[in-house]
C-alpha cells in the first residue's frame, strides 16, 4: 500500500508548467534541463529506473523553532528556477523526474517530516536516485525516516556526511524537534533500535557550536572536519578519511546545508556564515570524492532562503552541486 495515501494533503505531484525556460533547439545538444524533465506522481508508484527525481521539502517550521531566518519553504522553488535553465551534458541513459513537493499544514513539522518520509522511500523502491530540495534542514529526519522504511530489516548501516558549519546535534527543544536537532534525533533513534551510528562532519565551525555541543557529538562517535581544516595540505588526507568512512557502511546520505559556504557565496541562507567553506577549486575535488563513493544513494540541499538572496547566487551554488553530481550520475 502507498502511506502517502495518508498523507496526501501534504503532498502534490511534479507540475510541467513549474519547467520552463530558454529554448536553444530541439536536438539534445542543445537542450536544456526543462525540455528533458518528466513530472511524476508518488501516488500512482512509478517506474523510476535510472532516474534522478527531486522532490522538493517546503518547510522551514524547524527554522523558526530554532530562531532562524524564515523563508527556507520556498528554497525549492528558487532552486527549480535555475535547475530549469541548465545545459545537458547528462547520459542520454539518464532520466530527469520532478515528484513535486511536501509541504507543511498548521506548523506539523513532525507529519510533514514522516510523509517526506514516505516520499523518499517510495523513491528508492521505485528505483530512482533522491534529490530532496529544501526548506530548512529539519529535512534530514525526515530524509532519514526515509532511508529507515527502504532498509526495513534492520541490518543495513547508514552512513550520514553533512557538509555544514553546525554539528545539528542539539537535543529537543520542549520535546520538539528543530533544524538544529536531526542528528541529536537519529542517533537517539539510532540507540533504540541498537543500530550504529555512522555521521561526518564536515565544514564544522567552533564559532557556529558551543564546545559542549562538540563533546557531545565526538562522545557519540561522529567524525568532524572542521572548516579550518579544508586545505590543500590536509584535502587527500581528508578524502581518505571519507572514503574509510563510507568502506564501513551499507548506504550514504549526502546531506548540503548551504550556510556551510561563505556568506559572498550563499547569502540566501537561513544562518549565514561570514567565513565558511568557498567554492573553489579544492574544495570541488573534496566534493568530487563524495560524488564518487559507490553507496551514496541520496542526497538533500537545504536551508536556501531565497529571500536574502543576492542575484540568486545561493540558487546558482545549489544547482552546480547538483549539476555536477547529474553529469558524473
Amino acid at each position: 500500500m502507498n502511506l502517502l495515501l495518508n498523507q496526501q494533503d501534504l503532498y502534490t505531484p511534479g507540475d510541467q508548467a513549474v519547467w520552463k525556460g530558454r529554448i536553444d533547439g530541439e536536438q539534445r545538444d542543445w537542450m536544456r534541463w526543462h525540455q528533458l524533465m518528466e513530472c511524476t506522481d508518488l501516488m500512482v508508484n512509478p517506474d523510476l529506473s535510472q532516474s534522478v527525481v527531486f522532490l522538493g521539502f517546503c518547510s522551514d517550521e524547524g527554522v523558526v523553532r530554532n530562531q532562524g531566518r524564515i523563508g527556507a519553504k520556498d528554497g525549492p522553488g528558487a532552486i527549480r528556477n535555475v535547475l530549469a535553465n541548465l545545459p545537458v551534458h547528462f547520459s542520454s541513459k539518464l532520466k530527469l523526474k520532478d515528484a513535486g513537493d511536501i509541504f507543511l499544514k498548521d506548523s506539523d513539522l513532525e507529519s510533514s517530516q514522516l510523509t517526506l518520509g514516505y516520499a523518499l522511500s517510495s523513491i528508492l523502491k521505485a528505483g530512482g536516485f533522491p534529490i530532496v530540495l529544501g526548506g530548512g534542514h529539519e529535512v534530514t529526519y525526515g530524509h532519514y525516516l526515509g532511508i529507515k522504511d527502504y532498509l526495513r530489516d534492520g541490518g543495513h548501516k547508514i552512513g550520514m556526511i553533512n557538509l555544514d558549519a553546525h554539528l545539528d546535534m542539539r537535543a529537543l527543544a520542549g520535546g520538539k524537534g528543530n533544524s538544529g536537532t536531526g542528528f541529536y534525533q537519529i542517533e537517539a533513534d539510532r540507540k533504540d533500535t541498537d543500530q550504529a551510528f555512522h555521521y561526518m562532519a564536515i565544514g564544522i565551525q567552533e564559532i557556529s557550536n558551543t564546545s559542549g555541543l562538540i563533546n557531545y557529538a565526538k562522545s557519540k562517535g561522529t567524525q568532524i572536519v572542521e572548516r579550518k581544516d579544508l586545505v590543500p595540505s590536509k584535502l587527500n588526507a581528508i578524502k581518505d578519511q571519507i572514503e574509510t568512512f563510507a568502506s564501513e557502511v551499507d548506504y550514504i546520505y549526502l546531506t548540503v546545508d548551504l550556510d556551510a559556504f561563505a556568506a559572498p557565496y550563499a547569502p540566501g541562507v537561513s544562518a549565514l556564515a561570514f567565513n565558511g567553506i568557498v567554492p573553489d577549486d579544492l574544495f570541488f575535488d573534496l566534493y568530487s570524492a563524495i560524488m564518487g563513493l559507490p553507496n551514496m544513494k541520496s542526497m538533500d540541499i537545504a536551508e536556501l532562503n531565497p529571500y536574502f538572496d543576492i542575484d540568486a547566487r545561493t540558487a546558482k551554488l545549489a544547482a552546480d552541486l547538483i549539476f555536477k553530481f547529474v553529469n558524473r550520475f
